[in-house]
C-alpha cells in the first residue's frame, strides 16, 4: 500500500517536477509534474542527462556536475536558476537536489523543481520600483540644491545687464546671451529631473489625451525618416485626463519619439494606440507591479514600434537616468516618462524581444466626469516699485543675495534670515511696515506648515510669498490649505521676483 501511495503521489503532483536520477546524473524517472513542467514526455526524456533541462551557458559551465556533487557532499544542493522547455522557451526554477542512499551506497538522486518565474517577476518589480524611488528621492535633493544655484546664476546676470553702463552691456552683450541660454538650458534639465521624481511643476486642469497623442505624432513624424510610419488608432470615446497638459505632452513625445528613433533609419512603424478601459485587479497586479493602481476607469496608451528591441539586461535600465543605448547626452527621456506617469497615479508597462519590437503601455486615471478647461490663465502683474520691510527666510545665501538686492532696487528694505528661529526674531524686532514675508518652502527647522501658520497667526495682515522649487500642487499640499498670497518657483529671474511681490501686494489674506 505505501508503494501505491507513492506512486499515485508521483502520478498526480503537477506544481512540481519531480525528476529521479542515477549516479551519473541521467534521467531514471520522469514524472507527471516534470512532464507538465519541461513538456518532454517521459519516454523522450528518461534515460538522457539531466543537463537537458539546463540552459546552454549552464552546461557549458559543468552546472549539473556541480549540482550533483554539491548534494553528494553536503547532503542536498539548493539553487534558483533559470531553466529550459522543450520549446526552447525558458523558466525561473527553485529547486533541491537530494542524494539517495540505500544501506550506506550512493544509488541516485532526487530532483524537486517549481516554477516560480512570477515570484521573480513580481520579486524584480519591486526592486526595481523601490531603487527608481531611491534615485528619484536623490534626484529631488539634487533638483533642489541646482536650483538655488541657477536661482544666483540667472539673478546675477539679470542684475548685471541693469546695473552696467549701456555701453559696457553691448560689448558683453553675446557673452549674457550665452551665459543666459545656458542657464535656460540647465533650468530644463531641473525641470526633468523633477519629473523624474514625480515633482515637476504642475498646471493641473483636464486634457485631452487623445488630441496630445494626436499633436506627439505630427512633431515626431516631422523629424524622423519618411521610412517610419507612424500610425494613429483613437479611442471611440477620449475621457479627460486630470493632470499638466505639459507634462503629458511630453510623456507622449519621448516614448513616441524613443519608438522612432528604436527603428532608426530602417523601414518600419510605430502604432500609438488609446482606448478606454475598466482595468480589472488582476491585470493590474500582474502586468504593473510596483504601482499602486485600484480598478477603476482607466485611459490606455500603448506605443508599439517594429525596432530592434531590447535584451533582459537593458529592459532592467532603460527607466534609470541617462542610460541609453544611444548616443551619450539623451538626458532623462523614458525616465521622465516614468516620473510623469507615476505622478499622475498612473502606470507603465513595457514588453520588448529583440529583433522583433518594443510595446510601452501606459494607465492614466480617467474620469469620465471632467469637464476640459479653459485656455486662459492668469497674467503676473507688471513689476512695480514699492516701499516698506520685507523679511525674507532663506538658507541658501546666493539665493538671499539675489532677492536682497533685487528687492532694494525696487524701494524696499530687505531683511534676510537663514532659518525660521532668526526669521522670527527679525520680524519682531522690525520697525515700520512689514510689507512681505517671503518663506522657502524647504527651509530648515519647523516644517513650512508650522512656519506658515505661525506666520499667518502673529502677523495677520501681512501676505506670504513661498518660494518652491517643486510643483504648486505639490508645494500647496505641503502647505496644507494655508492661504498664501503666491508661489514663486526657482530658478527665477529679478523680473519674475518683481511681478510676485507686486501681486502679492495686493493680496488680501483671509481672516480665519
Amino acid at each position: 500500500m505505501p508503494h501505491q501511495l507513492w506512486e499515485l503521489f508521483l502520478a498526480e503532483t503537477e506544481d512540481y517536477g519531480i525528476i529521479l536520477l542515477d549516479t551519473g546524473g541521467r534521467i531514471l524517472r520522469w514524472t507527471h509534474g516534470a512532464e507538465h513542467l519541461f513538456g518532454y514526455t517521459a519516454a523522450e526524456a528518461e534515460g538522457r542527462p539531466a543537463s537537458l533541462i539546463f540552459i546552454e551557458p549552464d552546461r557549458r559551465a559543468g552546472v549539473p556536475e556541480v549540482e550533483l556533487a554539491t548534494a553528494r557532499e553536503r547532503g542536498r544542493a539548493e539553487d534558483e536558476r533559470w531553466h529550459v522547455r522543450k520549446d526552447g522557451s525558458r523558466f525561473w526554477g527553485s529547486g533541491v537536489v537530494i542524494p539517495l542512499h540505500q544501506d550506506g551506497v550512493l544509488r541516485g538522486y532526487a530532483k524537486v523543481l517549481r516554477d516560480f518565474t512570477e515570484r521573480r517577476r513580481l520579486e524584480e518589480a519591486v526592486r526595481q520600483a523601490q531603487k527608481l524611488e531611491s534615485i528619484g528621492v536623490l534626484a529631488a535633493g539634487i533638483a533642489h540644491d541646482f536650483n538655488n544655484v541657477l536661482t544666483a546664476i540667472v539673478g546675477n546676470l539679470s542684475l548685471l545687464r541693469t546695473e552696467l553702463p549701456p555701453e559696457a552691456v553691448e560689448r558683453v552683450r553675446p557673452l549674457l546671451h550665452d551665459a543666459e541660454n545656458a542657464s535656460r538650458r540647465a533650468a530644463d534639465l531641473v525641470r526633468q529631473l523633477l519629473s523624474y521624481a514625480g515633482k515637476g511643476r504642475r498646471d493641473v486642469r483636464a486634457v485631452d489625451l487623445c488630441e496630445a497623442a494626436a499633436e506627439a505624432v505630427a512633431i515626431v513624424r516631422a523629424a524622423v525618416s519618411r521610412r517610419i510610419t507612424l500610425r494613429l488608432e483613437h479611442a471611440a470615446a477620449c475621457p479627460p485626463i486630470h493632470g499638466d497638459p505639459v507634462e503629458l505632452q511630453q510623456l507622449l513625445l519621448n516614448l513616441v519619439l524613443n519608438a522612432a528613433e528604436a527603428i532608426g533609419d530602417r523601414a518600419g512603424e510605430v502604432v500609438v494606440e488609446t482606448r478606454s478601459r475598466e482595468v480589472p485587479a488582476a491585470e493590474l497586479h500582474a502586468r504593473y507591479p510596483g504601482f499602486t493602481l485600484a480598478p477603476r476607469p482607466y485611459l490606455e496608451i500603448r506605443v508599439h514600434d517594429t525596432g530592434t528591441g531590447m535584451d533582459r539586461e537593458t529592459l532592467e535600465r532603460i527607466f534609470d537616468p541617462f542610460f541609453t543605448t544611444k548616443f551619450m547626452g539623451r538626458g532623462l527621456g523614458l525616465a521622465a516618462a516614468l516620473g510623469i506617469t507615476r505622478s499622475h497615479g498612473g502606470g507603465i508597462s513595457v514588453t520588448s524581444v529583440p529583433g522583433r519590437g518594443t510595446t510601452f503601455t501606459v494607465l492614466l486615471p480617467a474620469d469620465p466626469e471632467l469637464r476640459e478647461a479653459g485656455g486662459a490663465t492668469e497674467t503676473a502683474s507688471a513689476a512695480v516699485r514699492g516701499s516698506g520691510t520685507v523679511i525674507l527666510f532663506e538658507d541658501d545665501a546666493s539665493v538671499r543675495g539675489v532677492v536682497r538686492r533685487s528687492l532694494e532696487g525696487l524701494g524696499y528694505r530687505v531683511i534676510a534670515a537663514g532659518d525660521a528661529e532668526e526669521g522670527f526674531a527679525l520680524l519682531q524686532r522690525a520697525g515700520g511696515e512689514i510689507a512681505l514675508v517671503i518663506l522657502d518652502l524647504d527651509l530648515p527647522g519647523p516644517s513650512v506648515t508650522d512656519t506658515a501658520a505661525a506666520l499667518r497667526e502673529g502677523w495677520p495682515g501681512v501676505p506670504v510669498v513661498v518660494i518652491t522649487g517643486i510643483g504648486a500642487e505639490e508645494a500647496r499640499t505641503r502647505l496644507r490649505g494655508i492661504a498664501v498670497a503666491g508661489l514663486l518657483p526657482k530658478p527665477f529671474s529679478p523680473e519674475q521676483l518683481a511681478r510676485a511681490v507686486a501681486s502679492a501686494r495686493r493680496f488680501r489674506v483671509p481672516h480665519d
